[in-house]
């Protein structure tokens, strides 16, 4: 990979090094059976002093980690799984990422409760960054002197808030099995609470002196001016957690199969979120006010599948599948794209009171909110050859479900399968 910059060619030097190893164990009589592993990672991205703050020190990051598993059978049917991991960051410390599940047969399927806890790490460009001597990364924190204090006394200089990993806590309720003659039932339920998102870049009145523990040589961009060993309109941006989000939801799968010709199945997920709540904790951009795109669920909240199955057709040779699916019509906010039902056809922008509204780009109206058909149809024409044919979005509706992609219509595919047994390969 190559940059370009002042004429000059630059060739791309960051590395990473893996390491992983593992090992299980089946104590067959104790009814245990044994997972652990061990993994190690080095990074050394180097980015010319051009995107990140490596002018004149090089970046090192190291993570290792270790992860242990244990499955035990319990009396009366019931099985304990329990796993935890071990992950050290050379910059964030330690952290211990739990799992434990509880499953027991009943009848013809299992019932499982599981909770568990994760981390993300800030991305290296969340922690590192040095674009245009404005964007500065927040991963140790960033000594800067704010506007308006004197700007030869030591006492003026403050650091912020350095990042933390996002955490996310889940648990986790469901039953898969058999509940009636010839009717199958997978059902979840999740609830789950993620802290720490990283926000947008936000902007901090007062001009950089290191980061990350990076000494800032230059002249940041922004540097204000001194008068009367004041500082005064000087900036830069960089990115903070935010965030007090709890996600909750269920799945539900049903299949039945009426006889050996016709089945029938459906899918149901519903999704829900206490992000709309006007919470402190989920302003983003640190304005004070929590608009309508920091409490937007982003996804919707009904969505569903269901699916008609002909097989065994015509002396076993032909299948028929027809597929409805349906996605709930919703707001959708994602960096300079905007797809909302109040502002269709008009620019996008976020009204904020007191505040310049938030421009966007074009709005072109809401996501989601349609019903396709997909209809598929198969016949084996001898026992080395068959024929396929699938249209998806028979009648070609307009079915817009992600902001600034194209909008999908009708897709029609054919394809002629030919088997060659394993005596004709080497002919």
């Amino acid at each position: 990979m190559y940059a370009l910059r002042l004429g000059n060619t630059l060739k791309e030097r960051s590395q990473r090094l893996n390491g992983e190893v593992q090992y299980n164990y089946n104590f067959e009589k104790a009814g245990l059976f044994l997972v652990t592993g061990l993994n190690y990672q080095k990074e050394q991205p180097n980015g010319f002093g051009i995107t990140l703050i490596d002018s004149f020190q090089r970046i090192r990051i190291t993570q290792y980690g270790a992860v242990l598993q244990l499955e035990k059978s319990l009396p009366w049917k019931m099985r304990f799984i329990g796993s935890t991991r071990f992950d050290h960051h050379s910059n964030f410390g330690s952290f211990f990422a739990p799992r434990f599940a509880l499953v027991k047969a009943i009848s013809d399927g299992n019932f499982r409760i599981t909770w568990g806890r994760a981390y993300a790490m800030p991305s290296i460009q969340n922690q590192y960054a040095g674009i245009n001597r404005f964007l500065f990364g927040n991963g140790a924190g960033i000594m800067y002197i704010p506007n308006g204090t004197k700007f030869s006394d030591p006492s003026s200089v403050k650091t912020t808030t350095p990042l933390k990993p996002e955490q996310v806590s889940t648990w986790e309720l469901g039953y898969k099995g058999t509940i009636a003659k010839k009717l199958y039932v997978d059902i979840n339920y999740y609830n789950g609470l993620s802290k720490n998102f990283i926000s947008p870049t936000i902007t901090v009145p007062g001009r950089v002196i290191s980061a990350n523990g990076f000494m800032v040589t230059h002249n940041p961009a922004f540097a204000g001016v001194v008068a009367n060993d004041t500082l005064k309109n000087a900036s830069f941006l960089t990115y903070f957690n935010y965030g007090d989000v709890r996600a909750y939801g269920f799945d539900v799968g049903l299949s039945y199969s009426f006889n050996k010709f016709i089945s029938f199945g459906i899918k149901y997920s519903w999704f829900g979120s206490d992000i709309t709540k006007d919470n402190i904790e989920n302003d983003a951009n640190k304005d004070g006010y929590i608009s309508l795109e920091e409490k937007s669920l982003n996804a919707p909240k009904n969505r569903g599948v269901a699916i008609l199955s002909f097989q065994n057709l015509c002396k076993q040779k032909m299948f028929i599948n027809i597929d409805a699916r349906f996605v709930q019509q919703y707001d959708f906010y994602s960096g300079s794209q905007i797809g909302t039902a109040a502002g269709k056809g008009s620019r996008g922008k976020i009204e904020r009171p007191g505040l310049p509204p938030l421009l966007k780009n074009f709005n072109h109206g809401p996501l989601g909110g349609f019903t396709t058909i997909d209809f598929s149809v198969g016949y084996k024409i001898s026992i080395m050859t068959s024929v396929n044919i699938g249209i998806t979005n028979l009648f070609d509706i307009r079915q817009n479900e992600f902001v600034g992609s194209p909008i999908i219509g009708r897709l029609i595919m054919a394809e002629l399968k030919v088997f060659v047994p394993n005596s004709y390969k080497h002919l």
